[in-house]
């Protein structure tokens, strides 16, 4: 079993109350929150839902013992997680932030700064030197969502990334629209985490192709579709050129698709540099150069070490892959069941050296320690 550091990716946390946020807005978005009449108007996009498997989505320990939502509550945080499983740098990236998909857009605006300020001043003021968290942005306005980071990103050294959930602008997100984000976060230097489940749950019916799953099977099993997309769209539309510096880690998509999707772009590269001038190298040496993946949800079949074999078809794949639990979901990941189904010479790099490659973090000693 692994015994070293470990970087965790993606963490969910919450607030214990929705009022936690509206008491973050200021005046007059406050009074538009409440004045509803029936306690609040919703703080996150009407989404569309399928059935949960016994009726939440998340581990049900998780949930503390005064009935707050799971992720909320700091010293369960703590318990299950952080010290049983060594996690020295657990990146918070909310639940699962799909706030910035409210219809309104000036209230996405103002909910993602009063959830900021909320995180900055309730989670990362624990005091924990192992918590560090995302910028939520609104990503329908890409020019505020700029201002946002630009704001937020001094106040606090532990924000690690700027978080993108939903494609509020109905693009992927290569589209040149979004260039101010990537500016922003290039400027601050923070990487961009995407994270799947924002076009899954804020009902835009541009989830899947071919239209909206009618099953929880089915949703799993193409939920990475609109994550894979807005990756070809980033490496298609140059963004990575435009940006040099900027870094991609691209959470809860699985990993099995590496291979096939790169060879693919690789393959069409001939072509697609007489339509895209812009992308100046092949595909997949953009990926190696600017992007991580996470390991959860790892599509390990009954012998797992075809998953590996498959994977090393893809040259340097375990400089790419990045551990995390994707806690507190009920099917979260723990490193001794990750570990056992990744070569050992892996471990370094897949528990700590990849994701800090990515937040700037130390990289591990010989001794295997956090520099």
């Amino acid at each position: 079993m692994y015994e070293g550091p470990i970087i965790d990716p993606d963490v969910h946390h919450s607030w214990k109350s929705e009022d936690w946020i509206i008491d973050h807005l200021s005046p007059r978005w406050r009074e538009f929150a409440r004045a509803s009449g029936r306690g609040h108007v919703p703080l996150a996009a009407p989404g569309t839902h399928w059935p949960h498997l016994h009726g939440v989505n998340k581990r049900l320990d998780g949930y503390p013992a005064d009935g707050s939502p799971s992720g909320s509550d700091y010293e369960t945080m703590k318990r299950q997680l952080l010290d049983p499983f060594h996690i020295e740098r657990a990146i918070l990236s909310f639940d699962v932030g799909t706030n910035p998909g409210v219809f309104n857009a000036d209230f996405a605006i103002e909910l993602c700064r009063a959830i900021n300020d909320w995180n900055i001043e309730y989670w990362l003021g624990m005091g924990d030197p192992r918590l560090y968290s995302a910028i939520l942005v609104p990503t329908r306005t890409p020019e505020a969502a700029a201002r946002e980071i630009r704001r937020v990103a001094p106040r606090h050294g532990h924000l690690a990334e700027v978080l993108l959930v939903y494609s509020g602008l109905g693009k992927p997100f290569g589209d040149p629209a979004y260039d101010p984000i990537y500016a922003a976060a290039a400027e601050v230097g923070l990487p961009i985490a995407l994270h799947v489940g924002g076009e899954l749950t804020c009902g835009t019916g541009r989830a899947m192709a071919g239209g909206m799953a009618g099953s929880r099977l089915e949703m799993h099993a193409v939920a990475s579709q609109p994550t894979l997309h807005h990756l070809v769209s980033l490496i298609t539309h140059g963004t990575f050129e435009k940006f040099p510096s900027l870094k991609l880690m691209l959470i809860e998509v699985g990993v099995a698709w590496i291979p096939w999707l790169m060879f693919t772009l690789d393959a069409q590269y001939p072509i697609l540099r007489l339509e895209s001038p812009w992308v100046k190298r092949l595909p997949s040496e953009t990926f190696r150069e600017h992007v991580r993946v996470t390991t959860q949800p790892c599509e390990f079949p009954e012998q797992p070490k075809r998953l590996i074999e498959l994977l090393q078809c893809f040259d340097g794949i375990e400089d790419l892959l990045c551990f995390c639990t994707d806690y507190a979901h009920w099917d979260e990941d723990e490193p001794a069941y990750v570990g056992s189904r990744f070569p050992r010479a892996w471990w370094p790099k897949l528990f700590w050296d990849n994701a800090a490659w990515v937040y700037g973090f130390p990289r591990l000693d010989t001794a295997g320690r956090a520099g």
